[in-house]
């Protein structure tokens, strides 16, 4: 069974001209632990991390998140791109979007068994003559 794949497309930054775009339809589960790591660390409450404001030198913890999403996305793509690269020429939405389709897609895995649980006999009950 082939999934859709998830896309990137970068960006020529002087001409905003498409350059490529990346597919990856594989999601390891390398991948999945960090980026569910990264997601909650960008979802933590904004008190606590202020990422808008990544330019104020006091704020290397965002900034380190950043670079974190990048060099996710890079690996997800198979280094075929450098970080750089994206950083220059990657859409912002569809960077976080990359994030979100993992996260995404894998909420699966945690939806359970859909086999039904076996119900239990009734053959085996206790009566109320001790039979």
């Amino acid at each position: 069974m082939l999934l859709e794949p998830i896309k990137l497309t970068l960006y020529d930054p002087t001409t905003q001209e498409e350059i490529k775009t990346y597919e990856q339809r594989i999601i390891t589960f390398n991948m999945l632990s960090r980026a569910v790591g990264l997601s909650e660390t960008l979802n933590a409450p904004q008190k606590k991390r202020r990422w808008w404001m990544w330019w104020e030198k006091d704020l290397t913890t965002e900034q380190a998140q950043i670079n974190a999403l990048m060099q996710l996305v890079a690996d997800f793509f198979g280094n075929q791109f450098a970080v750089d690269e994206l950083k220059n020429g990657a859409d912002v939405p569809e960077v976080m979007a990359v994030l979100k389709a993992i996260i995404a897609r894998s909420s699966g895995i945690s939806a359970g068994n859909p086999t039904s649980p076996r119900k239990t006999r009734d053959r085996h009950k206790k009566t109320d003559t001790g039979y």
